[in-house]
């Protein structure tokens, strides 16, 4: 918004200049209406940044809690690897994603072993001794084998069952491999383009500036329209803009490649808030009683509001 409020400012400015050129004579009624036409389009897109701006405040009130204020300077990235190798080694060594489908194989080759077992027979054994009335001592060792005859094909069945799970599994494990080195692929060339755009918007930004400045001196002397000069002051606004963008793209992409890789925790990032320990809530509540004080507030709680049953 600001670089838009600039951009009416300038623009102000040349139509004042046009204005005062056309009273000597220097230019034609055109050229002012050129300006003029130039101004109200930079009031509209000024309008629309404004428009932006406000939503922008709602999105992070609706985030937070309250209006921005006094806001911080963006803080530090976090580091990211230096290569795309380098950082499709890391998705693939720590995303969750993969893990998640690794323990997935562990279950399904369970599930065959299980499977195995059922077709095989089964022996057990008990033994016994005791002491009756008048000391008369027995004793008994009993061993039993049981072996399915006849499945009618179940048993057979349940393991080809999951040996077409086990294929699954492991053939979702590799596609999953796949398409997690892909998005890490996506989100590092995403990364790089915007780097390239802001380098680029760098040199655009000093080429247009030295365009402009050059474009209002010669218009001066009459040697270029007010047209050249409001083309030139267009291609200045839009090469600042572009950078802006790039910039926010590429801070943007960072934690798009920091998600890609697996790492986008409160843990890694090191953000300092509370976190959900999965084994120190069981620790706490494994000696528990089935209905505790703060259970019973907490069901009062939902009867209140309507949530309990």
């Amino acid at each position: 918004m600001a670089l838009r409020e600039s951009n009416v400012r300038l623009i102000t400015q040349e139509l004042r200049a046009a204005n005062d050129r056309f009273e000597v004579g220097e230019i034609t009624r055109t050229d002012v209406a050129l300006a003029e036409s130039r101004l109200a389009a930079a009031r509209s897109e000024l309008a629309v940044a404004q428009g932006d701006l406000l939503v922008a405040r709602e999105s992070y009130k609706a985030a937070t809690g309250a209006y921005p204020g006094n806001l911080s300077a963006l803080p530090p990235l976090p580091e990211i690897p230096k290569t795309l190798d380098e950082a499709q080694s890391v998705a693939l060594r720590s995303h969750p994603i993969l893990r998640q489908a690794q323990h997935e194989v562990t279950v399904s080759d369970l599930n065959v072993a299980r499977a195995e077992a059922e077709m095989r027979p089964s022996l057990s054994a008990r033994a016994l001794v005791g002491v009756q009335q008048g000391g008369v001592e027995s004793e008994s060792l009993t061993l039993s084998l049981n072996q399915t005859i006849y499945a009618g094909g179940k048993l057979s069945a349940l393991y080809r069952r999951a040996l077409a799970g086990r294929d699954a599994s492991r053939a979702a494990l590799h596609q999953t491999a796949v398409t997690v080195a892909q998005n890490v692929g996506n989100a590092w060339s995403s990364l790089l383009v915007s780097s390239a755009s802001i380098v680029a918007s760098d040199r655009q930004i000093v080429a247009a500036q030295t365009a402009f400045d050059g474009m209002r001196e010669e218009a001066k002397v009459g040697a270029r329209t007010t047209l050249d000069v409001l083309n030139t002051e267009q291609d200045l606004l839009t090469a600042q803009a572009t950078k802006l963008t790039a910039e926010a793209r590429r801070y943007f992409g960072v934690y798009v490649l920091m998600q890609a890789l697996g790492l986008l925790t409160v843990g890694h990032l090191g953000l300092g808030i509370p976190t959900y320990d999965v084994s120190a809530y069981y620790n706490a509540v494994k000696g528990a009683p089935a209905t505790s004080a703060q259970g019973r507030k907490l069901d009062r709680v939902l009867q209140a509001i309507g949530g309990g049953n």
